[in-house]
Parts: C-alpha cells; structure tokens; sequence
C-alpha cells in the first residue's frame, strides 16, 4: 500500500469551487506512479495502459485542501491488474473511491502481454488483501 499527499492547487477548482471530477483521475495518477517509482528505478519501465477508471465522488475537496491518496493492488491477474485507491482530505474524510484496471501492454507489438514475474512479485507485494 502507497500513501501520497498533495494539495489542491487553483489550477484543480472548478466554476462550482471545488475540485473538478477530473482532477481526481490526476490525483489517482499521481498515488500509481508512486507506487512503482521504486520499480522503475530499479528495473525500468514496465509498460501498460489503463484499460478502466471508476471513481466514486463522496465529499468536496477545496482549494488548499491537504489531500491523501492511498493506492493498493486490489487483484492481479495474467495480463491486468486492479488498484484500489481512497482520497481523503486533510481532516481524514473519505472524499472519493476510485479503481483502474491496467493491462500490460507490448509496444512493439501494440498489444496486451502477460505481466512477467519480476513485475508479478513487486505487485503481489502491494497486494491488500
């Protein structure tokens, strides 16, 4: 598990005052790359593509907010993977759920792969069960 933190920046407000829907997708973003940075030092890059995004919005978050993500893998299996991901503002209220599936993908070939196991492992270590 991964936990991050960031605030919300003006650039994130939307006309309503709060952090616009898709903002969140960039504040998931930002927990992922975390969580493989120790990775990608290590190894390099392992290639994949986000195949699906579902957030689920259950509070506001404003201007300067603190914000937390954490991110976890949720299930792996031969080709994909799932991480799950809570972002809580700065008083610890859980403000939305969000879930992506990756694939791994070839990009000489331009298609899906199997996750090979040096990259299995670092997942299965992120795994919360």
């Amino acid at each position: 598990m991964v936990r991050t933190r960031l605030v919300v920046m003006y650039r994130d407000i939307d006309t309503l005052g709060h952090v616009n829907n898709a903002v969140y997708l960039s504040y998931i973003e930002h927990a992922r790359v975390e969580m493989f940075n120790e990775y990608y030092r290590k190894y390099g890059n392992f290639h994949f593509v986000i195949a699906r995004a579902e957030i689920d919005y259950l509070h506001p978050l404003h201007l300067l907010d603190e914000v937390e993500v954490v991110a976890w893998v949720e299930s792996i299996g031969r080709t994909s993977f799932t991480i799950g991901y809570e972002v809580y503002n700065g008083d610890g209220v859980l403000c939305a759920r969000a879930r992506t599936v990756q694939v791994a993908y070839d990009p000489e070939r331009r298609s899906k792969r199997e996750i090979d196991p040096i990259f299995m492992r670092y997942l299965r270590a992120h795994l919360r069960t």
